[in-house]
């Protein structure tokens, strides 16, 4: 099995393989994997300090961190629509601050697929699948067999028709468990902006992972 992410190539293979064998399929594959290569290389990591004024993005748009102090209580209110306030016993802990936030993703990740999910499941006229949140750093979705959709939390960090086509790409798994020609059509009928959402999350894909 080969996978292409921030770190590069990783090949996984039953300890029997051969060397042989192995760079057989890595040849074989060549111009998937520095296409995916490409991909990952083409944009830097995103440089995040988890410091006061520090930038992060939240659907779609930029927010500015603003460190408080609290001793009592670690709180994420957003304010006045740009600014998110994390409040913490020492706001100066930098891991404290990027742990605050991602915790903040996580819960309005959650609450914008629930309200997503209900509102795009009828137009595609499938039953509302059970949701959980993924931490997967090479995909935005799946969906399996038993009915369950999984959405990246990071996702939340995408513009909201970015995370409307990824909703509706896992729904439309529940019609058709592969990519072909009709499942396309399916996105399209309910996301027709599908190829904008790609483009976003191609180019913005690393940033948005790298954290």
């Amino acid at each position: 099995m080969l996978t292409v992410d921030e770190h590069g190539l990783t090949v996984s293979a039953p300890w029997r393989s051969s060397e042989r064998r192995i760079v057989g399929v890595i040849r074989d594959a060549e111009d998937w994997v520095l296409k995916k290569l490409d991909v990952w290389n083409a944009f830097p990591a995103r440089k995040q300090t988890w410091t006061q004024d520090d930038r992060i993005r939240y659907l779609g748009r930029d927010l500015s961190l603003e460190l408080t102090q609290d001793t009592i209580a670690s709180l994420a209110t957003l304010r006045d629509g740009d600014r998110l306030q994390i409040s913490l016993a020492d706001p100066t802990h930098t891991d404290s601050v990027k742990a605050a936030v991602v915790k903040w993703y996580r819960r309005h990740a959650l609450a914008n697929f629930i309200d997503r999910i209900g509102a795009l499941a009828p137009r595609l006229e499938v039953p509302v699948p059970r949701l959980f949140l993924s931490s997967a750093r090479t995909r935005w979705g799946s969906c399996n067999a038993r009915r369950e959709v999984r959405l990246n939390w990071r996702l939340i960090q995408a513009a909201q028709p970015t995370i409307d086509y990824v909703v509706v790409h896992e729904l439309a798994h529940l019609l058709e468990m592969n990519h072909s020609r009709r499942f396309w059509k399916i996105v399209a009928s309910v996301a027709p902006h599908y190829r904008e959402a790609c483009a976003e999350l191609n180019r913005m894909g690393l940033y948005y992972m790298d954290i």
